[in-house]
């Protein structure tokens, strides 16, 4: 297997020929390594500025946490290793309010903008909470309300509220394989993938994919079903409502006064449409800050930035009959899905946002915690590496107290 090697190719800097990144193999290991730093560098995006007069510093008091024991299914091993073992690109903890640990791998920096995948989602529920609070949205409102063209389409009779919570009723198949037909043709409207020829799904572009999205037989607002369309059907809703582009409110309105001290971006179709499912690019640091403003309810040096009532509907809303109504029930058996984030169901409420490739925002807000993973593992989704995680935040939680 080819191996990239950090120190034969410069940070930012194009790969060698014999490691060239493509739309065919960006998400693939080892080329993802490199690609999941530079995706300006192979898909079209907008930025989302920071403000350097709202900045705010990461506060450090570095603790040598490198060979913490972790004990995970009768094993032990030293988080050092662990991270390495797990291709972490970067790993940061920040206990009660201080950077107590930090962790870059290949290609990142503390200021790299690495992409988060279905993190973006997190982000973009919380700017949500915001237009919610500005009476912009109504979580009750239903989709086609304010988006007329997904009449006749999943949407059709679903809210805003279903879109959060991912139990729209849709015949979509979030196929990390890349086997089912649907979700190519997802992906190739998002400008991630390159399509067959002999399908035009790829000439159509995102709000046309989402616009005649499938729907099922179920009811909405019964059965949890993850669909990352939903989440690109919200960044279109709140472009709609706002009149703004999806990469300017959320600077305005999340990125700024969360304090970011770099520019992040995220992905574009071929028309522009914006996936704000899962193509946000950000830094370790700037996600760090936005985290942690989560952990202590919204708030942070520059104000109330997410209403606190939309943070605490996140930790604590309490019917999870519709999470645990799903196919295949492997993350947080006694969890939930609340606007894009999950509750755990652990003995300490920690609430967390998950993306695929090891992306992690932990936190542990009875233990003043606030974990950020970034990786460039392999596999999309790996239940026995996330379950790893689990008792690495709760090892490190133990640690600190």
């Amino acid at each position: 297997m080819i191996k990239l090697d950090a120190n034969k190719i410069m940070k930012g800097s194009p790969p060698p020929q014999e490691y060239q990144v493509t739309l065919e193999n960006w998400r693939k290991y080892p080329y993802n390594i490199w690609a999941f730093v530079n995706v300006r560098s192979i898909i079209p995006t907008s930025p989302i500025m920071f403000d350097p007069k709202q900045r705010i510093d990461v506060i450090k008091k570095l603790l040598d946490l490198n060979d913490i024991e972790i004990s995970h299914n009768n094993t032990e091993k030293k988080l050092k290793d662990i991270l390495v073992d797990c291709n972490t690109d970067s790993f940061l903890v920040m206990h009660k309010g201080k950077l107590v640990f930090e962790f870059f791998n290949n290609f990142t920096t503390c200021e790299t903008p690495h992409i988060i995948f279905s993190i973006s989602k997190s982000l973009t529920s919380l700017l949500t909470g915001i237009l919610v609070s500005k009476k912009l949205i109504d979580v009750n409102t239903s989709v086609t309300k304010i988006l007329p063209e997904t009449i006749g389409s999943a949407y059709e009779d679903a809210t805003i509220r279903n879109i959060l919570d991912m139990n729209v009723a849709s015949n979509f198949i979030e196929d990390y394989s890349g086997k089912a037909e649907i979700f190519q043709q997802y992906r190739s409207s998002t400008g991630w993938d390159i399509h067959s020829n002999n399908d035009v799904a790829h000439l159509s572009g995102l709000h046309e994919f989402l616009s005649n999205l499938p729907k099922s037989m179920h009811l909405h607002g019964k059965k949890y079903h993850y669909c990352s369309p939903h989440s690109d059907l919200l960044g279109w809703i709140i472009e709609r409502v706002s009149g703004e582009k999806y990469s300017k409110i959320i600077s305005d309105l999340l990125f700024k006064p969360s304090g970011i001290i770099n520019d992040a971006n995220v992905t574009l179709d071929r028309f522009g449409a914006t996936r704000s499912a899962g193509g946000i690019s950000i830094s370790p640091y700037d996600l760090l800050l936005i985290s942690e403003m989560v952990r202590t309810n919204g708030a942070n040096k520059n104000g109330q930035i997410v209403p606190e009532n939309w943070i605490n509907d996140i930790k604590n809303y309490e019917d999870n009959s519709c999470y645990l109504n799903q196919d295949d029930l492997k993350r947080f058996p006694n969890g939930n899905y609340r606007s894009k984030w999950y509750q755990t169901g652990f003995e300490e409420n920690e609430f967390c946002a998950i993306g695929i490739h090891g992306q992690n925002i932990w936190i542990n807000p009875k233990k003043e915690l606030t974990i950020i993973r970034m990786s460039s593992a392999s596999d999309p989704i790996n239940i026995k590496t996330e379950e790893l995680m689990f008792s690495v935040f709760k090892e490190i939680g133990n640690a600190l107290v």
